[in-house]
């Protein structure tokens, strides 16, 4: 399975978001997974994909020119696509993806994955999503989408379908049993 990872390019300021990142990468591995990332060294990205690259997993790198320059692209990688656009960047992603996980990150993380389950809502694709919910860190926003529910923006079956979770082996047989979902307006 290619595994798209959307993460900050910068560690955070508990260590523990580091290495859950490298157990992470180690879990993907014994599953034969591949990884689809941002193609940064920078952060939280460079940890998932240096330690990838150290078991010998394919992990393949999308990056902006721009970003390139700004956040050290991973000179390392075999496989990187560069691309002019965010824009292209988050298509990319989706293409070559066939299930998403959010690990701790900031705007890029969430703009990233919101258009997936965007996306999974109007119909255009249907793969599964996970939240890595280290330390609670997504709570507030599995509270904030159950509250967009029950004001009527955000019909139910969309919040069910993510997994919040903060074990990786949850996540991944979320992944392989994932149902699909009924679009909006089917």
């Amino acid at each position: 399975m290619k595994i798209a990872i959307y993460c900050g390019s910068s560690f955070g300021k508990d260590d523990s978001f580091k290495n859950e990142a490298i157990n992470i990468v180690s879990f993907l591995k014994s599953k034969n997974d591949s990884i689809v990332y941002g193609g940064s060294e920078s952060g939280i990205m460079g940890v998932i994909s240096n330690h990838a690259l150290s078991l010998d997993m394919e992990v393949i790198g999308v990056i902006t020119n721009k970003l390139a320059s700004l956040e050290r692209e991973n000179k390392h990688l075999h496989n990187i696509i560069k691309v002019e656009t965010i824009r292209e960047r988050k298509e990319i992603m989706l293409l070559k993806s066939d299930a998403f996980l959010v690990l701790p990150g900031g705007l890029g993380t969430l703009d990233e994955i919101f258009e997936v389950l965007t996306l999974i809502q109007v119909g255009d694709i249907n793969k599964p999503c996970a939240f890595f919910n280290l330390n609670g860190y997504y709570d507030k926003l599995k509270e904030f989408l159950y509250s967009c529910v029950e004001n009527g923006f955000i019909q139910k079956r969309f919040v069910d379908m993510i997994l919040f979770d903060d074990q990786i082996s949850n996540i991944h047989s979320h992944f392989t049993n994932y149902k699909k979902v009924k679009a909006k307006w089917d």
